[in-house]
């Protein structure tokens, strides 16, 4: 299959999975969208809704990726691009437009074993990236990078309301309390990731996850502030989180990615 081929097949993959993401978000599947079955099975880490809007965000990088890379599938960099993580992306999508389905049907405990492997298929994604990096690319680094981070979170989420969905009593521990523990954790796996990757934008779409959660503990119409010590874990997983984005920026000489050397590639 030639490159030109493979990144059409990208295209309209990721087309696929915008209308399927359209029609679940306007109820097409079991009559309820995805904030609909969220709201049902709310959490003290569900950010608030504004947050989502990261995804208009998300799929403007990728819809730009996809498109350069067709249109750019004979560059060097962009066809070892397309060499290296149309299969992974490819499967991605598949368990993009699955897990609309899953989370719709109020298949809540499937759902987060979908997402949990389209995270770790995204994370992977992004370390191939790593490997054929040159100077001054950010566009894939870029799109990427936040679908992946924006997923990491999305995962969490997904677990914890998992949990709601089957009446978990926590082990007799709070609330609030099992909420620091899972935002200290998600900052600890955030930061693994990102090492490993070496993508220093991942962190941010976990970072304004964080502050979505922050603004829904203390919105009027949320939690109205009666968590308080959640609510400054929040606040401070921002600031670790964005100070990871500025290390991982110095480790690469200020690109999202560090660039590889010839004999690497």
């Amino acid at each position: 299959m030639n490159r030109l081929t493979k990144a059409g097949i990208s295209l309209i993959l990721l087309i696929g999975t915008l209308v399927i993401n359209g029609l679940g978000a306007f109820g097409f599947f079991n009559g309820m969208s995805q904030k609909d079955i969220s709201d049902m099975n709310g959490t003290l880490i569900t950010p608030a809704a504004s947050t989502f809007s990261i995804w208009s965000v998300i799929y403007l990088l990728l819809i730009s990726a996809a498109v350069m890379m067709m249109v750019k599938n004979k560059d060097d960099y962009y066809g070892q691009a397309i060499d290296r993580i149309s299969y992974l992306f490819w499967l991605s999508s598949g368990l993009n437009m699955l897990w609309i389905v899953c989370f719709s049907y109020t298949w809540i405990g499937v759902s987060a074993l979908v997402i949990l492997a389209f995270a770790i298929t995204l994370s992977l994604l992004v370390l191939q990236l790593a490997k054929i990096q040159s100077d001054k690319q950010w566009l894939l680094p870029a799109a990427f990078g936040m679908y992946s981070g924006w997923l990491l979170i999305a995962t969490v989420v997904n677990i914890a309301s998992w949990l709601i969905s089957i009446d978990w009593q926590g082990l007799g521990i709070a609330a609030d309390v099992w909420g620091i523990i899972i935002l200290i954790v998600a900052v600890v796996v955030t930061v693994a990731v990102t090492l490993i990757t070496r993508n220093a934008i991942l962190p941010v779409p976990v970072a304004w996850g964080y502050f979505g959660i922050y603004q829904s503990l203390n919105a009027a119409d949320g939690f109205g502030g009666a968590y308080p010590a959640l609510a400054m874990t929040a606040l401070v997983g921002i600031g670790l989180l964005l100070v990871m984005t500025g290390v991982q920026l110095y480790l690469n000489r200020w690109q999202l990615l560090p660039v590889v050397k010839a004999d690497v590639v």
